[in-house]
């Protein structure tokens, strides 16, 4: 298949399947994003998995370029193709490593559960990959679980010229809840492995899935995924390779929204590469599906070695002038009230919204809030997918109290039967919330809509991502107990 989607699309799935965890690889000016093409021809998460690809010069066009690993058959220890990583080896080729795994197959199965496999392909053009079956390896006796052994990403140290290994790993004897470490190997030629060790072990998650690990300045970061106490991607840094690993005091790069986030660097910018997932039965009052929809976000380091997320300049760079907002009423029927030129103010005891008539399907909303000194107001937002002067819709809410925005959405739930039960209890969506300060009395947003998908960047610091389920036309804007100005916003369309 080799197929450029046409015009640009800023979050990319495949047509008749959904988007997996990502394997991005850079090479000669372009991205080569692998990834877990799932069907969802079954119930069963992740079935039959196969490798996909898809490239990309600047992250809005799009080729797919077909089947890129095959799944195994019956008889074979990689009937499910799961994640991995590639890297171009001293001998000039190109190798990937993979996860492999037999569900169907008692053969390649242990104490009743399928075991994970470790598995090589080589390749001489990033497309064509030639299996090497006899080099696969499970986990080694004793110290961890054969049944959680996956995700390889191999890097080579540049200092000694060996390869390592990271594999998200479980240690036997601990806690199951506590259990997840990232194991090591380490080889001379990418064909032969040493015996694993431990190479980071918090005693904090199940697990520790899809690790990647890339050096910026005098930090190494490492990166993995837990489904644990939140779906989320977090990282750790350190001065050395071999730790120790320091937790920021905010180590995650989104929320609930985006997971698996890998990432490669073309030479000057880092980016990260998660799948936003789907609402079951395309219903938000349902559950988060396994895979859905690419989304990429721009990684950059603080002073204080911290990372952040922005939205990357590839992307933001392709929108075109900024259109005059289109504001009508307030919730009270009255015109907005304007205190310069393309300024609005809100302020109430209560809540004052603004709707702002239509948004567009594939834009960008940037927005300045800006109040006095210390004094935020209670909160303050935007809606998104709402009806004129209906509650219904989607917010993204900051909430000064908390140092935190959320997302949340109206209705929550079931509104009939008890009259209480409106959902009081659920104050935002769970798990989507990031942290933002409001001592410092401006937040800029710059929020990327396209279809029923949505991803809001604050202070070119800080991610969510989110999908909603309903689209309508209307946004608003809206503040609680206090005042706040709101400038320089409007909605910038994609150029052709």
């Amino acid at each position: 298949m080799d197929k450029a989607i046409e015009g640009k699309r800023i979050f990319y799935r495949p047509e008749e399947a959904w988007f997996g965890d990502a394997i991005p690889f850079f090479e000669d000016g372009i991205f080569y994003i692998y990834y877990l093409y799932d069907r969802r021809k079954t119930p069963v998460t992740a079935d039959h998995t196969s490798w996909h690809l898809v490239s990309t010069k600047d992250l809005l066009h799009w080729k797919e370029e077909g089947e890129a690993l095959p799944a195994g058959g019956a008889g074979d220890c990689d009937h499910a193709c799961y994640t991995g990583s590639v890297i171009r080896g001293k001998d000039g080729y190109w190798h990937m490593f993979y996860t492999g795994q037999n569900p169907v197959n008692p053969e390649y199965g242990h104490e009743g559960k399928a075991l994970q496999y470790i598995l090589h392909a080589v390749s001489q053009d990033l497309k064509n990959w030639e299996k090497h079956y006899e080099t696969a390896f499970t986990a080694p006796e004793g110290q961890f679980e054969p049944h959680d052994w996956r995700d390889p990403f191999v890097f080579c140290q540049e200092e000694t010229g060996e390869y390592y290994m990271l594999l998200a790993a479980r240690l036997k004897g601990k806690s199951l809840r506590r259990s997840g470490c990232v194991a090591v190997c380490r080889s001379e030629d990418l064909w032969n492995w040493e015996e694993a060790e431990v190479f980071f072990a918090p005693e904090m998650y199940y697990t520790h899935e899809c690790p990647d690990l890339f050096r910026e300045g005098n930090w190494w970061y490492l990166l993995y995924s837990t489904f644990t106490t939140r779906f989320v991607t977090h990282y750790r840094k350190s001065r050395s390779l071999q730790g120790p690993w320091e937790m920021p005091q905010d180590d995650s790069l989104d929320a609930r929204g985006l997971y698996a986030v890998k990432t490669a660097s073309d030479g000057n910018r880092r980016y990260g590469f998660g799948w936003i997932p789907t609402w079951h039965e395309n219903d938000d009052l349902s559950w988060l599906e396994w895979g859905g929809t690419l989304a990429v976000h721009e990684i950059y380091c603080l002073d204080n070695g911290d990372l952040a997320v922005k939205l990357p300049d590839t992307i933001e760079k392709a929108f075109g002038e900024r259109k005059e907002h289109d504001h009508t009423e307030t919730d009270t029927g009255e015109k907005a009230t304007e205190c310069g030129s393309g300024e609005l103010s809100l302020k109430s005891n209560n809540t004052e919204r603004m709707f702002m008539g239509e948004a567009p399907v594939q834009g960008l909303l940037e927005a300045e809030f800006v109040w006095s000194g210390e004094n935020a107001p209670a909160e303050f937002g935007i809606g998104l997918h709402m009806e004129q002067g209906s509650d219904e819709g989607y917010f993204f809410r900051f909430e000064s109290g908390y140092c935190r925005f959320v997302f949340d959405r109206w209705p929550r739930g079931d509104v009939g039967g008890e009259q209480h039960r409106m959902g009081g209890d659920i104050p935002f969506v769970p798990a989507f919330e990031r942290p933002f300060e409001p001592k410092t009395g401006r937040v800029s947003v710059k929020l990327l809509l396209e279809d029923d998908i949505a991803v809001i960047y604050v202070n070119d610091r800080t991610a969510m991502s989110v999908r909603m389920c309903r689209t309508t036309a209307v946004w608003s804007l809206f503040a609680t107990g206090g005042a706040v100005t709101v400038r320089n916003f409007g909605w910038r369309l994609l150029q052709e």
